[in-house]
């Protein structure tokens, strides 16, 4: 367990510096959502690849990916209600608690990850919701949170040198890892919302920024509102 504790580190501190976002509602959402009351926030599912260090188990990994599945679904599930109700919009439809949505997960032995595949329209029932929202968050590494320290000190260097005007430095130079977050609310096998997420982080800040960086812009732009 020794060994792992660096790719904790890797893991956990990071920071969104640059972002994409991409938006897409159905046509008939109105039309598609006017019968549904209740939604329910699901684990999210959680993707490492890259280049990951060599000498943690996979089963560290799967753990590490299975904890961050819930860290990332209880930060989605807060922002959502966060933003549901402002002075100029109101949510109409309720949200599933967190805690009634992973103890009916494993009262049906449904496990974290084996959520993440399974078909909506069966934990719609399960659940006793009318849609699901999913989440799915990629983590494409490229370097420890110790090497791209170095390398930031580095590039901080050669901007106080003569060379630096003769050497443009990239500002995704140092980076840990790109991140890919997508977000979809989900009901008969169709999909009724998407919002994406693409940036890339470094070693600078702890995990709950990047997750609160995510999961805010998920939460502001959810669907569901309507005027009041």
């Amino acid at each position: 367990m020794k060994k792992s504790l660096p790719f904790y580190l890797v893991m956990g501190f990071l920071l969104v510096s640059s972002c994409h976002r991409k938006y897409y509602t159905t046509s008939f959402f109105d039309q598609q959502t006017v019968n549904h009351h209740l939604i329910a926030v699901l684990p999210s599912e959680m993707i490492f690849t890259g280049k990951l260090p060599k000498d943690v188990p996979a089963e560290t990994i799967a753990k590490m990916e299975e904890d961050e599945s819930k860290s990332f679904q209880m930060a989605l599930y807060s922002n959502i209600l966060e933003y549901a109700n402002t002075s100029r919009f109101y949510m109409f439809v309720n949200v599933q608690d967190i805690n009634t949505t992973l103890n009916k997960l494993s009262e049906n032995n449904i496990s974290i990850r084996d959520s993440w595949k399974m078909d909506d329209k069966k934990l719609t029932q399960l659940l006793g919701v009318d849609a699901v929202v999913r989440m799915q968050v990629t983590k494409k590494r490229y370097m420890s949170d110790y090497a791209s320290y170095g390398v930031t000190l580095a590039r901080n260097v050669i901007r106080e040198t003569p060379l630096s005007n003769k050497l443009p430095i990239p500002r995704s130079m140092g980076k840990t890892e790109d991140i890919y977050a997508y977000c979809s609310v989900v009901s008969n096998s169709i999909t009724l919302w998407n919002n994406s997420y693409k940036g890339y982080a470094d070693w600078n800040n702890p995990s709950n920024v990047i997750i609160e960086n995510i999961t805010d812009s998920f939460g502001r732009n959810f669907p569901y509102k309507r005027r009041r």
